[in-house]
């Protein structure tokens, strides 16, 4: 009888040995045992490797009731991700009893992070942590939120980020110059400010009738852009030349396959790097210093900080909702639309879901 084993890796080597290992931890395992002998070694390593539960009382106990209450789960999934993150970093303290946690720990560890880690992991770290005292606090399993008085890390002017607003010449002539594979993730950054994640992720049915809609990664807000010009021009032709297969995503790398957040970060800075020997890059420029430009274009044409939230999507579900639906700030979106294209206000005619003129 055939036994069906989950969590064994098996390949041929370049020998056409064949190698079985346990997955999880490495393990070589006989190829030629039995089924029903390969099915125990798996248990036993399983058993022998599963880390024990955390333990109540201590931080590992506190996160893991975290993870499982609404305050976490309906989180974005993007900001999941990140906590995720920050938790495997914080493996090693886990079993730390909670009572031990207070304010001093909490700035030790915020010290030692910050000899290692970026000033915004570790401020993202204090954040994190601070949510889950919170959620302790209302279930009772602390006494005291210890992140509540820490300030927060000092950026060190050697490990500040290369966020700055580009020039218009920059977003003029980098873009005009990109690697084919990176033209559109640069122009929906150069136009509205589109973070890389989003890029990443975006469907091909984000676009619709010379609009853009999807929600953010970050804070899961809806965001509804109009496009036009150039911009209009590469996203239809992206679909139209989509290669069949699985993918459904607008921006693909140059072997038509989904891009990784990473993946595409280590593409644009090397064509930055590119640009910069060429001379038509400045220092310090980054992707996301794209998003800086277009906040700054839309402040300089007099948008207000609650107007250009809602094109960078720092708004709530429903107040983006409730935007996106009216025809007033439908015809406000074009006119930014044109103010960062160049063009004058409500130059071109541009179709809506309530068909309204404007």
């Amino acid at each position: 009888m055939r036994i069906k084993v989950s969590g064994l890796k098996r390949y041929t080597d370049r020998h056409g040995k064949v190698r079985l290992y346990h997955r999880a931890s490495g393990t070589p395992i006989d190829p030629s045992l039995p089924g029903a002998e390969i099915a125990a070694e798996v248990a036993r390593l399983n058993k022998l490797h599963t880390p024990p539960a955390p333990k109540a009382g201590t931080l590992g106990g506190l996160l893991a009731s975290w993870k499982s209450s609404p305050s976490f789960t309906e989180l974005a999934e993007r900001t999941r991700s990140d906590y995720r993150k920050i938790m495997d970093y914080l493996k090693p303290i886990e079993g730390t009893p909670l009572t031990e946690m207070g304010p001093g720990f909490i700035a030790k560890l915020r010290d030692k992070t910050l000899a290692k880690k970026r000033a915004g992991f570790t401020n993202h770290m204090l954040a994190m942590l601070s949510s889950a005292f919170r959620h302790g606090l209302e279930y009772e399993l602390v006494d005291a939120n210890p992140c509540r008085q820490i300030a927060k890390a000092r950026v060190t002017a050697d490990r500040r980020r290369p966020n700055r607003a580009w020039t218009p010449e920059e977003r003029k002539n980098v873009p005009a110059v990109a690697w084919p594979q990176l033209r559109l993730p640069l122009l929906l950054a150069r136009t509205w400010g589109v973070r890389r994640g989003d890029i990443v992720t975006m469907p091909r049915s984000a676009y619709r009738d010379g609009w853009l809609e999807f929600r953010a990664g970050k804070n899961d807000a809806l965001i509804r852009l109009p496009v036009l010009g150039e911009l209009r021009r590469e996203i239809e032709a992206a679909i139209a030349a989509a290669p069949s297969g699985d993918s459904t995503l607008l921006c693909l790398n140059s072997r038509g396959k989904p891009w990784t957040e990473n993946g595409l970060s280590v593409q644009i800075d090397k064509f930055l790097k590119e640009c910069r020997e060429r001379g038509i890059m400045g220092p310090k420029g980054s992707i996301h210093g794209l998003r800086h430009s277009v906040g700054a274009e839309l402040r300089a044409a007099g948008y207000d900080a609650e107007q250009r939230k809602r094109v960078l999507g720092h708004d709530t579900d429903e107040m983006a909702e409730h935007y996106a639906g009216s025809a007033d700030v439908t015809g406000e979106l074009i006119d930014m639309a044109n103010v960062l294209e160049g063009r004058p206000k409500r130059e071109r005619g541009l179709s809506n879901r309530a068909r309204k003129g404007v």
